[in-house]
């Protein structure tokens, strides 16, 4: 369940620290108070795109922390031992956007990737949005709610997988077969441009030492004057380095026999002697090293320009010519195969085939189970949600589309709202109000049906109100008695059955305007509830009515 959340600096929110509780949990406030900014800032924390719009007006960065209790036997709690990210049966999620747009992620303290934060997040809140009724009306929308009921996802991740490997697969068949002879010409060219680039034998480090020995025979000269000015100040010259270091030795050595306690500084001074003889040595070497040759620069220059000539042909960087080379050899062997590459896509295309029909039969099948029990499913809340002799279907038809990743066939919702009419399609007969209940309805059912350990409906009964708007209540209520809900409302019936209850308040000063939560004790439950029954006007009509939807 979610524990506790952490907000600062987001949108209207300066800073404001949530504790949270089982059961239950109603957040209600005037309209514009900023109630689904709660809701907001907790999908930044479980992984949702955002951008530095989100960042409070004069603020550098937003940092949202959401605290949750894992049960040990959780889906949650396995993902963060396989991550080995699991701590204990309490768990972090951050998120923090900066300005500028780079976003940082956390869990338990240890920076992860988006991906992971969304991979984790959705195993520990379901967010049910106020607009869900919007998308409802939309094919494929409908297709991917259908999918999230289904017992197991591997029937259709498996369709999925096969349906885009037969695409690459026909792609690069259709391609072998239009371009046979672009592709013959292209083999000339490449068989060119490989014969000119294998006779230069570039190895891996080949163009970075060409360039190091140019640098070096360029600079030949000069290397050789300033060696030989240090091995002068070094070692030659009497004033010079060396010489001094041993005369120093020398005196501190007879000193120690005086005061042994100098015989660590002879000790380290012996040392930078020996250490110095051995630099010498090797200046000396590096000199003898050293060759003054204009015909060897004229023989690097004339390389690189060879070089560099062939990294514009190819446009690309000098160094990228290995590379260059590598990936011409590749295409060229590609190319040589085609004939024998073109009868195993052939076969393999086949089996994708046979593959796919047995994997989207299956799917089918679940699908079918899925929708018949959808089906009768939202039929019976329509009844409850004033949609008395309503009547919910889900009508699966062949896709036109072959071989599609998303299966076999398309979804179309279609209702009935009174008895005696046809079922036709969602999107053509219902009313915002008839859709925002069927939409209430399903997602009632969704959740039900997954194992979130946090629920959050944000505003999803818009649109409702009097005796439908209790049956939501209690509808939410019952569910809340095996999950935790969070129920974002302006309902004063939903309102009313939750166990706690916050209020959003959204304060205007000179300067700035801020919301902030209130935890509300019973009486001032009365009072907020009063307040969304009779609004601002609270009288003892209003209070009275509060308290009876309080403890009814």
């Amino acid at each position: 369940m979610l524990a506790s959340l952490h907000i600062r600096n987001f949108a209207l929110i300066e800073e404001l620290q949530l504790d949270l509780d089982q059961g239950m949990t109603t957040i209600t406030g005037e309209t514009g108070a900023g109630k689904s900014i709660v809701v907001d800032a907790l999908s930044l924390a479980i992984g949702e795109r955002a951008d530095h719009h989100v960042i409070r007006h004069g603020c550098d960065k937003t940092d949202v922390t959401a605290g949750f209790h894992i049960e040990s036997d959780s889906t949650a709690h396995q993902w963060l031992k396989e991550q080995e990210l699991d701590e204990s049966d309490e768990c972090l999620l951050r998120r923090v956007i900066q300005r500028e747009g780079r976003s940082r992620c956390f869990i338990n303290g240890r920076s992860v990737t988006l991906a992971m934060l969304k991979e984790l997040g959705d195993c520990l809140v379901d967010i049910h949005g106020q607009h869900a009724h919007q998308s409802l009306v939309r094919p494929h929308q409908q297709l991917s709610l259908i999918d999230e009921l289904l017992p197991n996802q591997k029937h259709r991740q498996s369709v999925c997988q096969i349906a885009n490997e037969y695409r690459k697969v026909s792609q690069q068949l259709e391609s072998i077969k239009n371009d046979m002879s672009q592709r013959l010409e292209r083999a000339e060219l490449l068989s060119y441009q490989l014969e000119e680039l294998e006779t230069l034998q570039l190895g891996p480090n080949s163009i970075e030492q060409l360039e190091q020995e140019h640098s070096r025979v360029a600079n030949a000269q000069q290397l050789a004057e300033q060696s030989q000015h240090a091995l002068s100040q070094l070692y030659e010259d009497e004033s010079g380095a060396y010489n001094q270091l041993n005369y120093h030795l020398e005196q501190l050595s007879q000193l120690s026999r005086k005061d042994p306690s100098l015989n660590g500084v002879t000790e380290l001074l012996q040392s930078a002697t020996t250490y110095l003889q051995e630099s010498v040595d090797e200046l000396r070497h590096y000199q003898d090293s050293l060759e003054v040759s204009p015909e060897r620069l004229n023989e690097l220059d004339e390389q690189l320009s060879h070089l560099h000539d062939l990294a514009r042909k190819h446009r690309v960087e000098l160094h990228q010519l290995p590379e260059v080379e590598e990936n011409i050899r590749t295409e060229l062997e590609s190319l040589q195969d085609t004939q024998a590459n073109t009868l195993e896509l052939e076969q393999k295309q086949t089996q994708l085939i046979e593959d796919y029909e047995s994997a989207a039969s299956k799917l089918t099948k679940h699908r079918q189970k899925v929708v018949k029990q959808l089906a009768k499913d939202v039929t019976a809340h329509m009844q409850k949600l004033g949609m008395d002799g309503g009547q919910f279907s889900v009508k699966l038809e062949a896709r036109n589309e072959a071989y599609s990743a998303l299966g076999s066939e398309q979804i179309e919702f279609e209702v009935s709202a009174n008895p005696g009419q046809p079922l036709r399609s969602l999107a053509k007969v219902a009313s915002g109000g008839e859709l925002s209940r069927i939409s209430l309805a399903i997602q009632m059912i969704t959740a039900q049906k997954q194992v979130t350990p946090c629920l959050i409906f944000d505003e999803v009964d818009v649109g409702i109100g009097g005796q439908t708007a209790d049956i939501v209540g209690r509808m939410l209520a019952t569910l809340s008695q095996h999950t935790q809900v969070i129920c974002v409302t302006h309902q004063p019936q939903v309102a009313a059955r939750g166990n706690h209850q916050l209020k959003a308040v959204k304060s205007k000063y000179k300067d700035k305007t801020e919301t902030q939560m209130q935890r509300l004790s019973e009486p001032d439950r009365i009072d907020e509830i009063a307040r969304m029954v009779g609004g601002q006007e609270i009288t003892e009509s209003t209070l009275q009515h509060a308290q009876e939807l309080l403890s009814s």
